[in-house]
């Protein structure tokens, strides 16, 4: 993936995720789209709550939010830290961001890394399956 690409692909990505919070802080009452795989297995999936969660953290209720999910807080973390990266880039001519995604990229092929993360997401998921079902 092409530097360009990549940026262009992480502002998609944040500017959906920003508008689909600030459409949830606007108009909760009227959001209630829900998650799509929730809706069509009637099972919850791994980030289930994380947009409650992100709500939470955003109010200052950080207990509610690690029920929720607690991948709210690296979502949050990552809706702040990258844009902001990206915008570092751009204005210095630099590509910071996109070795730190190459070497990250690298580094999920190894054995040590991606087996704890997978578990991690499925024990998320099994917890997910404990609060809602």
């Amino acid at each position: 993936m092409t530097k360009k690409r990549l940026y262009n692909w992480f502002f998609v990505i944040a500017a959906a995720g920003y508008a689909w919070l600030l459409g949830h802080i606007c108009f909760h009452s009227e959001m209630q789209i829900g998650c799509l795989f929730h809706k069509i297995t009637g099972l919850p999936c791994p980030s289930c709550g994380s947009t409650r969660s992100v709500l939470a953290i955003l109010q200052g209720n950080f207990g509610e939010a690690w029920q929720f999910n607690p991948f709210g807080f690296l979502i949050i973390g990552l809706m702040i830290v990258v844009p902001l990266w990206i915008l570092v880039d751009w204005i210095f001519r630099s590509d910071g961001f996109f070795r730190f995604y190459l070497k990250t990229e690298n580094l999920f092929k190894k054995k040590y890394i991606y087996i704890p993360a997978i578990a991690l997401v499925l024990g998320n998921w099994i917890w997910n399956f404990y609060k809602y079902c």
